[in-house]
């Protein structure tokens, strides 16, 4: 169960109403893989977003995140990442408390030149890719900013 939510984890509308090649041109969906050929997945809740102070809360996914999008005063270099490439099985720091790491989590980003895959961290190796989004079986990972 994700991290930052009492109910059951449940598959969520994209949004994403058309198809389109790697060129942006729309395509028919028909076996293209990208998120309307399915169109599954539980409705948008309106409003989607609620601000509670500092604190925003999106109703479709039940994560919580910062109203800031900016957590540090400044950018981080990949040192100060929570990924630690020098590590492996998993690529965290050994002073991290998680438990059931798992190799492979999807992002919820596609891939701008291949509209039917999607990024994910390899936490096995530290490294970021991409999975075909009809075929490749990734876990997830959800994440709550604690204010």
């Amino acid at each position: 169960m994700p991290v930052s939510s009492e109910t059951p984890l449940r598959l969520i509308q994209t949004g994403q109403r058309s198809c389109h090649d790697a060129d942006g041109k729309e395509i028919g969906c028909e076996l293209s893989g990208q998120d309307s050929e399915f169109s599954a997945g539980a409705s948008w809740p309106a409003p989607r977003f609620l601000q509670q102070d500092e604190r925003v809360t999106d109703s479709l996914t039940d994560l919580i995140w910062t109203r800031s999008a900016i957590l540090a005063e400044f950018p981080l270099n990949w040192q100060e990442s929570l990924v630690d490439s020098s590590r492996f099985q998993p690529a965290l720091p050994s002073d991290q408390p998680f438990e059931s790491v798992c190799d492979v989590y999807w992002s919820s980003t596609t891939s701008l030149y291949e509209p039917d895959w999607a990024w994910a961290l390899y936490l096995d190796k530290g490294a970021v890719g991409v999975g075909m989004k009809r075929f490749a079986r990734f876990y997830v990972w959800a994440v709550k900013e604690v204010c």
